[in-house]
């Protein structure tokens, strides 16, 4: 990996100053040890590519792309048939007569002496621009580099807009055995973005439609009646297919539970571990989650990204960081407590009785 890093440091700076073969001398000893699946692959790849076309060598430019056709992540595959078909547009030769010429003549004149020194003075003539009346001729398509400039702009406008999406959590542990669980995305200035569009392509394979709902603008995933382990198998599911449409490497979610048992009551300890570092230098990208109990809770590592309104926690994660929350809440045991109510209540009344049975009714007694 530490190889990777420096090879493809080095490259992006070779890149920068112009000096593609070297971009190529780097990256060409190792890239066939990273596979066209991995981030890594792709993106030396993509150094590649850029290389051989700032060499105009479209033909190794286009072999390095076909490699990449054979990626498993859809959205790269895509990507690299658009740009097969730049690399395959033909030249743009320019007419003679679309350029615009400049004449210019300057005259050197002499000025008067000024005791010791001789000054020169230039005097420029009128700058004119001669444009030809001749018929520039038929619409003739753009320069290839002007195709692999817009095609950068497009994926550089992908990159950008990916950040502007929010998305939110639900988690309704008021019955641990049976727990809901909503999964909102939605788009916050534009509609749906590609990497959204695939997203939901893959959920849809993996999840019961009769559980999704979308339209427009915002996804929906709604589960219901689920225990703790179907909560994490399913959240890490989602987190994979995550990682395969937008080939960032997220890690799996980290939920650990544990209970004490006092008769009364139970008190719930929840530990829940989102990794975010992945997701570096992303504006704009809105992660939320909102947590039910069933009685107000209590945050153990309390910080400035968490809200508590009455028995609902409202966690606002940071992209580019490791996110942790710790809580605990008691949930009570409803039976006990209306027995234990019931009871209270029968002996309140039986005791009432008694003392007015006690006291008399204050009545003149009939003699005897």
């Amino acid at each position: 990996m530490n190889d990777y890093k420096q090879a493809a440091n080095k490259a992006e700076l070779a890149l920068n100053d112009g000096k593609y073969e070297c971009c190529i001398e780097i990256i060409k000893p190792i890239v066939d040890t990273f596979s066209v699946s991995t981030k890594e692959g792709v993106n030396l790849r993509m150094l590649l590519i850029t290389a051989y076309s700032g060499l105009n060598k479209n033909d190794e430019a286009i072999k390095i792309c076909k490699q990449l056709a054979k990626s498993n992540s859809s959205q790269v595959r895509e990507n690299t048939k658009s740009l097969i078909q730049i690399l395959n547009a033909p030249d743009l030769k320019t007419p003679d007569n679309w350029n615009i010429k400049f004449e210019n003549d300057f005259e050197n004149n002499n000025q008067n002496n000024d005791s010791s020194n001789i000054r020169k003075k230039f005097n420029q003539k009128e700058t004119y621009i001669k444009i030809s009346e001749e018929p520039t001729g038929g619409t003739i398509p753009f320069k290839k580099g002007f195709a692999i400039f817009t095609f950068a702009i497009f994926i550089s406008l992908i990159i950008l807009l990916s950040g502007c999406v929010k998305i939110n959590n639900k988690l309704d542990l008021r019955n641990i055995n049976s727990i809901d669980m909503n999964i909102e995305v939605k788009s916050k200035y534009i509609k749906k973005i590609p990497w959204q569009i695939n997203f939901e392509k893959k959920i849809g394979e993996n999840f019961n439609s009769t559980k999704i709902f979308s339209d427009t603008e915002e996804f929906l995933i709604k589960e219901k009646g689920l225990d703790l382990n179907e909560v994490i198998n399913k959240l890490n599911t989602i987190i994979k297919i995550a990682s395969e449409t937008t080939l960032i490497n997220f890690e799996d979610i980290k939920i650990t539970h544990s209970e004490e048992d006092y008769f009364f009551a139970k008190k719930h300890f929840f530990s829940l571990l989102f990794n975010l570092e992945s997701l570096v230098d992303i504006d704009n990208l809105d992660i939320s989650m909102n947590i039910i109990n069933s009685s107000k809770p209590i945050i153990i590592n309390q910080n400035k990204n968490t809200k508590i309104i009455q028995n609902d926690i409202n966690w606002q994660l940071t992209p580019g960081k490791k996110n942790e929350i710790k809580f605990t809440y008691w949930n009570w045991n409803k039976l006990f407590l209306s027995f234990t109510l019931s009871i209270l209540i029968v002996v309140t009344a039986y005791l009432i009785r008694k003392s007015r049975y006690e006291l008399g009714s204050n009545l003149p007694e009939l003699p005897s």
